[in-house]
């Protein structure tokens, strides 16, 4: 009986020892905060500017890694995130946008076309994915992408965004040659 009391007294213990740090754990992995809501982030931009905005989120990887997957899904309000951020993006948040923006044509080609294709260079945003990207990173993977998005694109069946669209699918059919240069491939 001792010997149980002994062990359910170190069970708790230990419990109670690693409840004390989901606080910190808590805190540390959080998605809370101004730039968890397009709402919230689009505020904060219009009360502080977009450039002390975009320099806030891109000096946390997590933070910004959180706001571009978030422009990836391509959603209406996130969008017009990236199009309020791009405003106070230099070279590398502003091409990290891009990308973001770019991969949303996987995702929602519509409101790429609608909502940021006038603020991000239609050449730029359908080009081929970040070979960095590690979602990306080989020849096969690209390619694959790259249909995506034109399969995506070719599926919109709006007058409005045609004319963008045929363009966008015509730069990442040249995207193509890019990838497989890259790979070295024929």
């Amino acid at each position: 009986m001792k010997t149980i009391n002994k062990l359910l007294l170190y069970s708790v213990s230990v419990i109670v020892f690693l409840i004390s740090f989901l606080p910190a754990y808590a805190s540390d992995n959080k998605t809370t905060g101004y730039w968890s809501t397009p709402q919230a982030l689009i505020q904060e931009i219009e009360s502080k500017g977009a450039k002390p905005v975009v320099s806030e989120l891109y000096s946390n990887t997590t933070t910004w890694s959180f706001v571009l997957r978030r422009i990836a899904s391509g959603e209406q309000s996130w969008l017009k995130v990236a199009v309020a951020l791009h405003a106070g993006a230099d070279a590398g948040a502003s091409g990290m946008l891009t990308l973001a923006v770019g991969e949303a044509l996987g995702n929602n080609p519509k409101n790429v076309f609608t909502i940021a294709a006038e603020s991000f260079e239609l050449s730029n945003i359908c080009a081929g994915p970040d070979v960095d990207d590690a979602r990306y990173n080989s020849y096969k993977l690209s390619i694959k992408e790259i249909n995506k998005r034109i399969e995506k694109i070719s599926a919109v069946k709006d007058r409005s965004t045609e004319k963008t669209g045929k363009e966008c699918i015509q730069y990442l059919e040249a995207s193509k040659k890019g990838i497989a240069d890259f790979y070295g491939k024929k």
